[in-house]
């Protein structure tokens, strides 16, 4: 983007802890460099991107429910109030449905996708406890409240443009929310190969390892994931049960898992192998710390782990039903097809804890695609939307004078 713009970013968090969190805050960093960006958000931790106006967004913090639909109705009426008191922006942009004048999104995710996935059971152990029946009762209705306001969000006649980060989430937003073709245009994610290096990978492995106290010539599979249902971590267990050596590092925001992923791991005999960490921002750390990544999500439109890992020098399993799979040849890592058959899953875990060239090879491929796969496609996209938004709308102002 070569025109300075002053544009609005509504996103209820702006950080890098997480993977969705860090492509967010990777885009607001490449949009700041030529525009004046307002943000709206409830939390925020500066990177040192210059220029960015904060405006913070109130939230009723708990359950995630209300504070997704707390955030959704405060940052509409803020946004408003700051247009009067300051004038229209040129575009409004939001990672997602934010707030009801957005223009330009990017959509990470499809909520119908999910109440689908919850309600067909799979993928997740029985409740064990009530704690565990509050916590997918609170999913199951987040799910289909938010599914609602997202099929509200993408039918407003003034959101111009989503920026899809897959053809798999394109199609969901088509088929779940009749989101017509030309309003979406479909950009893959990428990844910052700058940060995720394999020297820096490298240099903080021995400290990482002797931290997290792995005995020498312990093979680590490390899971990364909040959504344990959507990444996978079923059948990764099942998987792990008929793999005789490797642990399993689980990293997320369940520090504490609930009881039903523990008896799972008891009844399948790994829980001794299955530790849970809790997730940081430099996930490079736990990159570092481990042999090989392990992301077979039952739906995910674009994970940014699968590319993270490969640039900086893991080699990765994936499964079929990503977004990340559609930029792979098959070379770069290894595709899971049949979640649902653990001996697929269980034999590449096998292979990589066992096969040094496979793994060899599959990081020098792995390391060529992340290198040829930056955040440019993504980023222009957005900012190309951008600034048609605000070239309509002083085209517009023109002709009202």
């Amino acid at each position: 983007m070569t025109q300075s713009l002053r544009i609005a970013i509504v996103s209820p968090e702006l950080h890098r802890h997480g993977g969705t969190e860090r492509a967010n805050a990777e885009l607001v960093a490449r949009l700041g460099r030529c525009s004046q960006l307002c943000l709206f958000a409830h939390h925020w931790e500066p990177d040192g991107t210059a220029g960015i106006c904060f405006h913070r967004v109130p939230v009723i913090p708990w359950p995630g429910l209300l504070r997704f639909l707390s955030f959704f109705l405060a940052a509409t009426w803020q946004v408003r109030r700051a247009e009067r008191q300051h004038g229209a922006y040129d575009a409004i942009y939001s990672p997602g449905p934010n707030c009801r004048q957005v223009q330009v999104s990017s959509a990470w995710f499809c909520q119908a996708r999910q109440l689908e996935l919850f309600r067909s059971g799979k993928h997740r152990p029985p409740p064990a406890h009530w704690r565990d029946w509050l916590k997918l009762a609170h999913r199951w209705s987040y799910a289909a409240v938010v599914s609602a306001v997202e099929k509200y969000f993408y039918s407003r006649p003034t959101l111009r443009r989503v920026v899809a980060q897959s053809r798999l989430l394109a199609g969901d937003l088509r088929g779940f929310y009749g989101l017509a073709e030309e309003r979406i245009v479909v950009a893959h994610g990428g990844v910052n190969a700058q940060h995720f290096d394999p020297a820096k990978r490298q240099a903080l492995r021995d400290g990482a390892r002797r931290e997290l106290g792995i005995p020498d010539g312990e093979f680590v599979f490390l899971f990364v994931g909040n959504n344990w249902l959507i990444k996978g971590l079923y059948h990764v267990m099942q998987a792990l049960a008929a793999v005789p050596q490797g642990m399993l590092f689980v990293v997320g925001v369940e520090y504490e898992p609930p009881e039903s992923w523990q008896k799972l791991s008891r009844s399948l005999g790994v829980e001794p192998r299955v530790r849970y960490l809790r997730r940081r921002p430099d996930i490079l750390y736990y990159y570092a710390a481990a042999d090989a990544l392990v992301a077979p999500s039952v739906y995910d439109t674009f994970p940014l782990m699968p590319m993270e890992a490969m640039a900086c020098g893991l080699p990765v399993i994936i499964s079929r039903q990503t977004g990340t799979a559609e930029i792979v040849s098959g070379e770069e890592c290894l595709v899971i097809s049949q979640l649902d058959d653990a001996s697929e899953l269980s034999n590449a875990m096998r292979r990589l804890s066992e096969d040094a060239e496979l793994c060899a090879r599959l990081v020098q491929r792995g390391l060529a695609l992340a290198r040829r796969r930056p955040w440019d496609g993504i980023y222009q996209a957005i900012s190309a939307e951008l600034l048609s938004v605000a070239q309509t709308r002083a085209a517009q102002s023109a002709h009202t004078q």
